[in-house]
């Protein structure tokens, strides 16, 4: 039996879908059975990230309809015999028309096919989150440093431990300078502070939003940094103790960012 992680956020514009598109692909780099389902009701975009949105024909809506099985709605990312397979979600359905019960239905069929599910959950604190919530065994928050996405975060994380879930922390989009500058708090004080578990950290590139135009992942962008981060937590994710790297003011830069002249 696999493991489903729901990839959420607490604002858009994040990557949540980016992160988990990249982290299905780094899973699928190190041979594990993965499944990317897309799970945000209404806003397809896991089919576009993967340059796959000529290949979909069933997707979610179908499944729970009982008009085809789950394995006609599988699709395999990168050839017939790759370990990586795409569920599509539904463009029309909308978060209230399907039940939780439904979904988790779905999510434990996956689990009895792949070893880890990503499920790429919405942003915010809607139905759809509390629906997506119940068919994962963990979730994983998605956040910038900028203070309106910790603030949405920090109100997303007590919405699911209100739901009985602790998330993981994965803060995207870090521009490291900031940080070294003082400017932008440390990924680790971060999660601390809103008591969440830090699995991760991603640079910023500028050759994310261009690999992004040619519907490819932030994975397949050509920044060597980005991919070795996603394959650090994916590393993680499979039990693996893989150091977090450091990404803090140095005792120097504290000195002189911190004089008061």
């Amino acid at each position: 039996m696999g493991r489903a992680y729901l990839i959420a956020s607490g604002k858009g514009g994040v990557g949540k879908s980016t992160v988990a598109s990249s982290l299905a692909l780094a899973l699928k780099a190190r041979g594990v059975s993965t499944v990317l389902f897309d799970g945000d009701v209404g806003l397809r975009c896991a089919d576009l990230m993967l340059n796959m949105q000529d290949q979909v024909v069933f997707d979610l809506e179908d499944i729970l309809s009982g008009a085809v099985p789950i394995e006609n709605a599988l699709y395999p990312v990168g050839g017939p015999n790759s370990c990586l397979s795409l569920l599509a979600t539904s463009q029309t359905l909308r978060a209230g028309e399907v039940r939780a019960k439904d979904v988790r239905k779905v999510a434990e069929k996956l689990k009895a096919r792949f070893d880890v599910v990503i499920i790429d959950g919405p942003a915010g604190i809607g139905r759809n989150l509390k629906l997506l919530t119940g068919a994962a065994d963990d979730v994983i928050l998605v956040c910038n440093s900028d203070p309106v996405s910790v603030r949405d975060t920090e109100k997303t994380a007590e919405v699911l431990r209100d739901l009985h879930a602790h998330p993981y922390l994965i803060v995207n989009r870090l521009v490291k300078k900031e940080v070294l500058r003082g400017r932008a708090t440390p990924p680790k004080a971060l999660a601390e502070s809103m008591d969440l578990r830090l699995l991760g950290m991603v640079r910023e590139s500028l050759l994310v939003p261009r690999a992004l135009l040619d519907n490819k992942s932030a994975y397949e962008a050509g920044d060597a940094a980005v991919k070795s981060a996603f394959d650090r937590i994916a590393s993680r994710l499979m039990g693996e103790d893989v150091p977090l790297p450091r990404a803090e003011k140095s005792a120097v830069m504290s000195f002189f960012t911190g004089r008061r002249l």
